[in-house]
């Protein structure tokens, strides 16, 4: 095997439409040296049918077809196949730029102790930032603390998706000798919790200014469409960044506060695209009514009553926190009110 080889995954799912553009892009590359593992999670349209068809045409590439077991058992299961000794992962309806992995493999080359390497990315309701890496240096108890929180924005506002697993390069021996392994029981947030415990197992890791990626958003994807995902997601969450606490950070404080703000970015998940959001149409007392059962959810509640107002904390988000901690009806309109209004 050739010490360069990259493997490339990429987790399909009824994505028929967009396979031309990621796949297209990726045989386009001035960097050839590279396996793409093409993971068919059970769709039920043509994607199978057209990954054969593009191994058939390339002997760089080998489809698998599991059942269907979600975003993160596919990624997963090319993982669990990768050749190379560097990974990339790609989604299906976003692609890379056509020098990109020539740039990633000799970024990381030229890195000998560096054992992740994140790059910018483009998005089409962005402007791309110049230099983006200059702006930043990975510290990771700054990193680990955002990712426990969900609150990346900062990194997002110039170009860096810290929490996402594509758009960095991998060396793929971490993730084989420490297991290195997407949750598979959550539907959202699962990238950041596979990159908190990628990162603990890395040696450094270091930002790149290149923008090689294409982040394209779609209005009609699971993470924007109207859905109770989120309510349903915010206890596993907490759960499963818990244990990740428990097994690295035991009895540290900061990643313990860190991790009960997350209430703060979830909830606000849960109530754009389900509570809050204008295709909910129950009754208000049955959407108060679910909503304050999600914050005595024991899980949840438990991070609630350890969350304290800090000096600097904007008018909404006292809000928040005081209807969090006793959220009576009319505590509830008057925050929802407030809340849609903006």
């Amino acid at each position: 095997m050739n010490n360069d080889l990259l493997s490339v995954v990429i987790p399909v799912y009824n994505a028929e439409a967009y396979l031309e553009t990621s796949v297209g892009a990726i045989l386009g590359q001035t960097y050839s040296d590279f396996e793409l593992i093409l993971v068919d999670d059970g769709s039920t349209d043509r994607s199978g049918e057209i990954c054969e068809e593009y191994a058939r045409q390339d002997a760089r590439i080998t489809v698998y077809h599991k059942p269907n077991g979600g975003h993160s058992s596919a990624v997963n299961y090319g993982l669990e196949r990768m050749n190379g000794k560097y990974v990339m992962i790609c989604d299906t309806d976003d692609f890379y730029e056509p020098d990109a992995f020539e740039i990633a493999v000799n970024r990381i080359n030229a890195s000998p102790d560096c054992d992740t390497i994140i790059f910018a990315i483009y998005r089409p309701d962005k402007e791309p930032v110049e230099d983006p890496a200059s702006q930043v240096v990975f510290d990771k108890r700054t990193i680990d603390q955002c990712l426990l929180s969900g609150q990346t924005y900062e990194y997002c506002d110039i170009g860096f998706h810290i929490e996402s697993t594509w758009a960095k390069i991998m060396r793929a021996d971490v993730i084989r000798e420490y297991t290195v392994r997407m949750p598979e029981h959550l539907f959202l947030d699962e990238d950041a919790v596979y990159c908190l415990h990628l990162f603990e197992h890395c040696r450094k890791v270091a930002f790149d200014s290149h923008h090689i990626y294409h982040y394209e958003i779609r209005y009609d994807s699971f993470c924007h469409k109207y859905s109770d995902v989120a309510v349903h997601m915010l206890p596993l969450i907490l759960e499963e960044q818990e244990r990740y606490l428990e097994k690295y950070h035991p009895d540290d404080r900061e990643y313990s506060e860190a991790n009960d703000l997350a209430v703060f970015a979830w909830f606000n998940e849960a109530e754009e695209h389900y509570f809050f959001n204008e295709q909910n149409t129950l009754p208000t007392k049955e959407v108060y009514r679910q909503y304050k059962e999600l914050l005595f959810n024991p899980t949840v509640r438990k991070h609630i009553e350890r969350i304290r107002s800090a000096e600097g904390d904007s008018f909404m988000r006292r809000m928040r926190l005081s209807l969090y901690k006793n959220p009576t009806y009319p505590a509830f309109l008057l925050y929802r009110k407030a809340k849609t209004a903006k």
